[in-house]
């Protein structure tokens, strides 16, 4: 998965693009919070693949 990809279509601005995925009120820059985390989301599964371990999500 391509981040630059998915944040092609956020609005430039940072108040905007926190407002359009309902992070209203976000302080600092919503686009290095998702980079972020994202990085550490595809690390984490990275690493459970690696060890041949799955991931269960659950979802209420």
């Amino acid at each position: 998965m391509d981040i630059d990809q998915v944040l092609t279509d956020l609005p430039e601005f940072p108040e905007a693009a926190a407002s359009v995925i309902g992070f209203e009120g976000f302080r600092g820059n919503v686009r290095d919070y998702l980079i972020e985390h994202f990085l550490a989301l595809r690390a984490f599964f990275l690493g459970a693949q690696l060890r041949g371990h799955c991931v269960v999500g659950w979802i209420d």
